[in-house]
């Protein structure tokens, strides 16, 4: 059985990997499914490389029935705009073409185990015979090309979504570990049936585009740092230059009972951290939980900018775990559901520990809360001031005049793409 394409096949060793990769991201139950039909595992391998090479070819002809069918659709397939927008994302980079691939096989599969389903109980208990049943069922029923466009459709969305995601975590170069490519496709997926979460996406993208490409960094002048800001003098020899203390006796001598020795001064980033408190209380729901979701990912990238660490931490009653793992942060404000009510002194107090004791009270610090909670909070002004950090309140729908009476900048959110950007002109300059 030979696949559809000419300038790669599946006696290539690349071809038989790709094929390998792919099942090792499907389902359990799925895979037996792929490992027993050869014709889906090759329709899912040419589908990587028609979307991954610049010039794919395919066969004039394909002996196998089901490949022929499959053939006649990808040849029209190639030829349509859908195809050609795509492949915008998916050419030659490996990640879209493998997740294209990934959501083809799982549709088309999906399918066949629905055939095989409407006649045998538990499609497991002979698959071989079932598949190829199905199989043959599909081509002789003309059902090839209408389950290849319901599953090339569903590929494509996948492939945005996982895209999508992917630039929410940091773009091509983002975490190449283990588990990254796994948690992509497992976003991308859930995008495809939570409203929200799309939204959310869509939203955080607009707000990207308002982001400084460049952006002022604080730094300060010191003995340590990343770059050179200039000389200066030193009655302390152990901080002199290499060549001074190579200086003949008698000018040494005169310096170090004189005006010093010449010493380097660095400029070491200032900057610290943002530090994002959202509220997820049941009351923080529909468009207030996208907007509030939406401008901490943007603020997310704008901490890499500034060359910021940044901390998430949503909270209710209680304050839940702390994050800043790439992954860990896309996941949270994608999956997180709102429930519970609200503790904002709570959630103040831990943000002012945390900063504290990663060290970074020497540096500027930025916490961000953003709720809708009207509970009274307490004076904490004191340790904002130990932890160094300015305090932006963004309050939703609602008015918290003891939040207002400690914050630096208090505002009342705008739930819209102006709004959202107000915020992040504020949070850049503090």
């Amino acid at each position: 059985m030979k696949n559809n394409l000419v300038n790669v096949t599946n006696d290539d060793f690349i071809y038989q990997l790709i094929a390998q990769r792919i099942e090792g991201y499907l389902p359990k139950d799925l895979q037996q499914v792929y490992r027993t039909c050869e014709q889906i595992q090759l329709i899912a391998t040419d589908c990587y490389f028609l979307h991954y090479s610049l010039y794919p070819f395919l066969r004039s002809k394909n002996e196998d029935d089901v490949l022929e069918e499959a053939r006649k659709f990808l040849q029209d397939y190639i030829s349509s705009d859908r195809y050609q927008k795509i492949k915008m994302l998916t050419t030659l980079d490996d990640e879209m073409s493998l997740a294209y691939s990934i959501a083809l096989a799982k549709a088309v599969i999906g399918k066949v185990l629905g055939l095989i389903r409407l006649e045998h109980e538990n499609p497991f208990d002979n698959l071989k015979a079932y598949v190829v049943w199905a199989m043959r069922a599909m081509v002789e029923g003309g059902e090839i090309p209408a389950i290849l466009d319901y599953a090339t459709e569903y590929a494509e969305e996948m492939v945005r979504n996982a895209n999508d995601v992917r630039e929410l975590i940091g773009g091509k170069r983002a975490g190449k570990e283990e588990g990254t490519f796994k948690k992509v496709l497992d976003l991308a997926e859930h995008m495809l049936y939570v409203k929200f979460m799309r939204d959310i996406v869509s939203f955080s993208k607009k707000l990207f585009s308002h982001i400084p490409k460049a952006t002022y960094i604080l730094k300060k002048r010191g003995r340590f740092g990343e770059e050179l800001s200039g000389y200066s003098l030193t009655k302390r020899i152990d901080r002199a230059l290499v060549r001074e203390l190579a200086l003949p006796e008698e000018l040494f001598l005169k310096k170090f009972s004189g005006e010093g020795f010449l010493t380097k001064e660095k400029l070491s980033i200032a900057e610290g951290a943002y530090y994002i408190l959202v509220d997820k209380s049941g009351s923080m729901v529909g468009e207030k939980t996208v907007w509030a979701r939406s401008v901490a990912l943007a603020i997310y990238r704008m901490a890499s900018l500034k060359r910021r660490r940044y901390f998430l931490r949503f909270f209710d009653k209680k304050t839940h775990h702390l994050l800043s793992d790439p992954h860990e942060v896309v996941d949270a404000i994608l999956k997180v559901k709102s429930n519970g009510g609200t503790d904002i002194t709570n959630a103040l107090r831990t943000a002012v520990k945390d900063l504290v004791e990663r060290g970074l009270s020497d540096l500027t610090n930025t916490i961000v809360i953003i709720t809708d909670g009207e509970d009274v909070v307490e004076d904490l002004s004191k340790d904002l001031k130990k932890a160094n950090a300015n305090l932006i309140s963004v309050m939703i729908q609602g008015e918290n005049e003891t939040l207002k009476s400690i914050s630096d900048c208090y505002m009342r959110a705008e739930l819209s793409e102006a709004g959202g950007i107000k915020l992040l002109k504020i949070v850049e300059a503090s």
